[in-house]
């Protein structure tokens, strides 16, 4: 009990200062501007072009959900990656709308609505985490070359997550070799002079056994493959997204600009923020963008516009899949319906 009511008070704390945060970054980008300028150049915006941004976003998001299926190994995996659309639709709304980071959570819950098995879900969380931090020091290394990064960059903090995602998929490798002992260990250790029922033995042990044998989905080429292309799939659509941005406000468009834009912003997440990056998306793009000599009226629009364009799909889709499993359900009172329909708690 003591341990859960910590864990209430760090998420809340956390929720909190990603608020203040928030307001602060908003408080910033605005601050000494003419806001009719600002209003004026958001009014000028091409809405082509963020018709087309919108609907990268969009792409990222099928793009994610079909990579997140190969990720399950074969024996667990849901019989269409369309199942994992709306599931990871619903978390990730709860990602950008509730500052106390519950889409995991949600994934696990609703994918066990699916009947795939949690300990599997999260193994393939564990791994596409770590798919993601190694695409981001790849990026990084990437770009070196070619763009001068702004001084406040956190070059070390990406290039240590790059070398993270090495760390960490070299080993979940070693830990998926060694399966058949660790698994062995866990029943020893389990079975200890019965410190616990059978009934919990055997809940554990299969877990255990699950998220073991679910680290191993890219030994197998044939998911190895697809997964990678995916995961290239989603930064080239990401990046177009701010492309296509700076296209929609007249800006010149270049592509390491919007690589900058797309990595900052990702960086972003490093620290607690406020629901839905407000003030966050819009601080970032400034400095990224004044960096680049961008006049700060028009970086300010293009920022506000940004935050609308990823994080509306998100609410919107993540809505839609809620209320499509809300409009489903016959049992439980409305706060049972809601939460089962989150995945944040078991079928009424």
């Amino acid at each position: 009990m003591m341990a859960m009511q910590k864990a209430r008070r760090i998420q809340f704390g956390r929720g909190l200062l990603g608020i203040v945060i928030g307001g602060l970054c908003l408080w910033l980008s605005l601050r000494g501007l003419d806001l009719a300028e600002v209003r004026a150049a958001l009014l000028q915006a091409r809405m082509p072009w963020l018709a087309a941004a919108l609907a990268a976003v969009v792409a990222v998001a099928f793009i994610k959900s079909a990579r997140w299926w190969f990720l399950y190994p074969r024996s667990f995996r849901p019989v269409s990656w369309l199942s994992t659309f709306p599931v990871l639709m619903t978390a990730q709304m709860l990602n950008v709308l509730v500052p106390l980071r519950l889409g995991e959570i949600a994934r696990v819950g609703l994918m066990l609505q699916e009947h795939v098995s949690a300990g599997s879900t999260l193994s393939t969380i564990v791994v596409e985490k770590s798919l993601d931090l190694l695409a981001v020091g790849c990026l990084i290394i990437l770009i070196l070359p070619t763009a001068v990064l702004p001084d406040w960059f956190p070059l070390s903090s990406g290039m240590s997550m790059g070398f993270s995602g090495v760390v960490l998929l070299a080993a979940l490798l070693v830990i998926w070799i060694g399966r058949a002992w660790l698994k062995g260990l866990a029943g020893r250790i389990l079975g200890f002079r019965g410190w616990l029922p059978e009934r919990w033995q055997a809940r554990l042990m299969r877990l255990v056994s699950e998220i073991l044998d679910g680290l191993g989905a890219l030994t197998d080429l044939r998911c190895a493959l697809p997964v990678v292309a995916l995961t290239v799939g989603n930064w080239l659509a990401s990046i177009f997204t701010m492309i296509a941005m700076l296209a929609a406000f007249g800006l010149p468009v270049q592509w390491h600009v919007a690589l900058v834009l797309s990595l900052t912003i990702y960086l972003s997440n490093l620290v607690p923020t406020p629901p839905a990056l407000v003030g966050v998306i819009g601080a970032v793009t400034v400095m990224t963008l004044r960096w680049f000599e961008i006049v700060r009226v028009e970086a300010t629009a293009l920022g506000l516009a940004l935050n609308v364009v990823l994080i509306s799909p998100l609410v919107i889709l993540g809505g839609w899949s809620t209320w499509q499993r809300f409009s489903k359900l016959t049992q439980g009172n409305f706060k049972e319906r809601w939460a089962w329909s989150l995945g944040l708690k078991k079928h009424p």
